[in-house]
């Protein structure tokens, strides 16, 4: 009965990668009629890379409110911590990303013909999979991974400790990173690698990229500085190179989705004054010329823009559109989700250069700071003229002996709007000193007895097909993770 239960499940996975695939290429993507149930390799890619979008998405969608860059515009929102079972976040990860390229692996190796290995496809699939396995992890800390890497064939898989996802995510970097610099593969992306369109040197690149940020998540464990760094050096070295979706006609970002709903009475969630005051000028910066190519102003009296004060569900005066013309930069029909970008790679460096100095920043850690800001203005399209400007101020360009880590981490939080990697970023300090505007929301969560949230709760689906593991794993919200230790 198991073994038919799975083969169905299967059949119905792999319908929709095809059906999947055609939706976001268009027409018929090489997928052999008589083999429906086999879907082919380029076939495969593209679907895994839609599905690190969506989940990309619905984890900002939550993480985002937690960390205060965005905020409801109802009294007491998700920004208030109230626990939250990310469950589209799982059942995308389980249900389309692992098994889908766990099947790309597993094609492009299957061969005992080295010449007939596709060693490029299996080096991307490996990427998207880290990938997806930190996001994971960061969200529920112990997870299925071994018990649940062969599609599916596990019902009720047992979860990995987050120490031993970090070491599986580390490692699938590193086989990525070999495979990708094979000489030869039989097949090898090329239109179907909606992310890069073939150029396997990014592929490669973001893995060295994805290493730096796990490095710098286990720098207090097993990773040195050192490392971190030589990730760095092998990463991303422009806005180019940047892990990113980019949609279509056939499917739209889906902020896109959420600035059309707050048009149409359906409202949802707006900026945060959190973010907004780091950038408005009240937090005595300099004003920061991304505001309005981000936010839409709605008020013709008030020339500050102001975002809605946590837990209050009011006090703002910004929107993501202004329902006709304009779309802020994150929110338009074709921004893409950004996944890793240069921009935080140059932050890495700044923090990890600073670090590993016993906090004291030298001039590369300097000029690492301020190239992630100019890194992320130059990809908003402010003009250099502006960019020169603001890096030039008083309050950012501070001098290389006055840096501290609450610099590189404020305009790192900037930069990496609507990203899930911030509400790490704030995790790993423990949410304190590197925000200067960061406070308890109004109307905080009871629960949590006034610390912040640290986790989400296992979905309810996970809990009705594999309760035992879901409990045993299970921890407070307010329980700080291994990887945040």
């Amino acid at each position: 009965m198991k073994s038919i239960i799975y083969k169905f499940s299967l059949w119905i996975l792999l319908a929709g990668v095809i059906t999947g695939c055609e939706s976001y290429l268009g027409g018929d993507v090489n997928v052999d009629p008589n083999r429906t149930n086999d879907a082919s390799l380029n076939t495969l890619a593209p679907t895994v890379m839609f599905y690190c979008g969506q989940v990309t998405y619905f984890s900002s969608l939550v993480s985002s409110q937690y960390a205060q860059q965005i905020g409801g515009v109802v009294l007491e929102g998700t920004e208030v911590q109230r626990e939250n079972r990310f469950g589209s976040v799982w059942s995308n990860i389980y249900l389309n990303v692992v098994p889908n390229a766990n099947a790309m692996i597993q094609k492009a190796m299957e061969s005992d013909n080295m010449s007939q290995r596709s060693p490029h496809y299996s080096g991307v699939a490996k990427v998207l999979l880290a990938y997806n396995l930190g996001l994971a992890t960061a969200i529920w800390e112990n997870i299925p991974y071994s018990d649940a890497d062969n599609n599916l064939s596990s019902l009720n898989p047992s979860y990995d400790s987050q120490e031993t996802i970090y070491s599986d995510i580390m490692r699938l970097l590193s086989e990525a990173i070999e495979e990708l610099n094979s000489p030869s593969s039989l097949l090898k992306p090329g239109s179907d690698d909606v992310i890069y369109n073939g150029d396997i040197s990014k592929w490669i690149k973001a893995a060295h990229s994805l290493k730096a940020r796990y490095g710098l998540h286990l720098a207090n464990k097993n990773v040195s500085f050192n490392d971190i760094l030589g990730s760095v050096s092998d990463g991303f070295s422009s806005n180019n190179d940047d892990l990113q979706l980019i949609y279509t006609e056939r499917n739209f970002n889906p902020w896109y989705s959420v600035s059309l709903a707050n048009n149409t009475g359906n409202l949802t969630t707006t900026f945060s004054s959190t973010l907004l005051d780091l950038m408005n000028g009240n937090d005595g910066r300099a004003v920061d010329p991304r505001v309005p190519v981000m936010a839409y102003r709605s008020s013709s009296t008030d020339t500050v823009y102001r975002g809605n004060i946590p837990g209050t569900g009011s006090g703002g005066n910004t929107r993501y559109n202004n329902g006709t013309e304009f779309f802020g930069w994150y929110h338009g029909v074709f921004s893409p989700i950004q996944m890793i970008t240069y921009a935080e790679i140059k932050f890495i460096e700044a923090e990890a250069r600073l670090r590993s100095n016993n906090g004291v920043a030298g001039q590369e850690a300097y000029s690492a700071y301020l190239d992630g800001i100019r890194a992320h203005m130059s990809k908003l399209g402010v003009s250099a003229e502006n960019i020169d400007a603001y890096l030039s101020d008083p309050t950012i360009d501070v001098g290389v002996e006055n840096l501290t880590i609450s610099h590189i981490m404020t305009e790192k939080y900037k930069a990496l709007f609507l990203n899930p990697e911030t509400w790490n970023d704030l995790r790993r300090y423990n949410y304190n000193n590197i925000i200067s505007t960061l406070r308890l929301p109004e109307n905080h969560n009871i629960d949590l007895a006034g610390q912040w949230i640290q986790r989400g709760f296992y979905p309810e689906t996970e809990l009705a097909r594999n309760r035992d593991e879901a409990e045993n794993n299970f921890k407070p919200l307010e329980e700080t993770m291994w990887i945040f230790q």
